[in-house]
C-alpha cells in the first residue's frame, strides 16, 4: 500500500506532462500582408500577379503602380482588376488550405468624375458554403484637389474564415451599370492556414 501511495504523485506527473505530436499534425498558421511592392512593374505591358504570391493566387488581377491619381495605401504599388472582377484563391496543394480573410484597402478607379461605385464580394468557405457583403467606394465629382482621393479601408468578421476562394465585382451603386475602370486593393491582410484550425 505504501508503495501505491508514494508511485500517485509521479503517476500524475506523467499523466500531466503533454504528449508530443509529429510536426505534420500541427496546424501551419500564416498571417500576411500583401503589399505588392516588391513585385515587377513594367509600364505598358501586362503585369501578373505571380502564382502563390504570398500563399495565394490571383484570377485577372495584376500589379499596377501609382500613376498620380489615387494613392496606395501604402508604398507605390496595389493589385488592380482591369473591368473590376477577379478572384483570389488557394491553391489546391497542400489540401485543406484555407485562409481567413481580416482586411484590406480598396478604391473604384474609373476617374473623375466617378459614380459611387457597389463592389460586391462572394466568399466560398471549405465547406461549400457562400457568403456575401458588398461595400462601396464613395463618387468622384471634379472641383476637389487631387490629395482628396484617397483608398477606403474595410475589416471582415469572424464569418469571413476558413475560405478557398474570394471574388469581387464592381457596379454603379445607383442603377447597377457598369464601371468602366478597375477595381484596386492595397495592404491585404489575411491568415493561411494548413491542415488544422488556428488559434484566433
Amino acid at each position: 500500500m505504501k508503495s501505491i501511495i508514494s508511485l500517485l504523485p509521479l503517476l500524475t506527473l506523467t499523466l500531466a506532462t503533454p504528449t508530443p505530436i509529429n510536426e505534420q499534425d500541427c496546424p501551419s498558421c500564416t498571417a500576411n500582408i500583401a503589399r505588392y511592392d516588391d513585385l515587377t512593374f513594367n509600364e505598358g505591358s501586362y503585369n501578373p500577379i505571380p502564382p502563390h504570391y504570398y500563399g495565394l493566387s490571383y484570377i485577372n488581377f495584376q500589379v499596377d503602380q501609382y500613376d498620380g491619381f489615387i494613392p496606395p495605401t501604402s508604398g507605390n504599388q496595389w493589385a488592380m482588376a482591369f473591368g473590376g472582377s477577379g478572384n483570389i484563391t488557394v491553391p489546391d496543394s497542400p489540401p485543406r488550405t484555407v485562409f481567413n480573410l481580416h482586411s484590406f484597402s480598396y478604391a473604384c478607379v474609373s476617374g473623375v468624375p466617378q459614380p459611387e461605385c457597389a463592389i460586391s464580394i462572394w466568399g466560398w468557405k471549405s465547406n461549400g458554403q457562400i457568403i456575401t457583403r458588398e461595400i462601396t467606394f464613395p463618387r468622384l465629382d471634379p472641383g476637389h484637389p487631387i490629395e482628396d482621393f484617397k483608398m477606403n479601408s474595410t475589416t471582415f468578421p469572424r464569418e469571413w474564415r476558413n475560405l478557398k476562394s474570394v471574388g469581387f465585382s464592381i457596379a454603379r451603386k445607383d442603377n447597377d451599370g457598369d464601371i468602366y475602370g478597375g477595381l484596386a486593393l492595397d495592404d491585404v491582410k489575411y491568415t493561411i492556414k494548413n491542415k488544422c484550425p488556428c488559434p484566433e
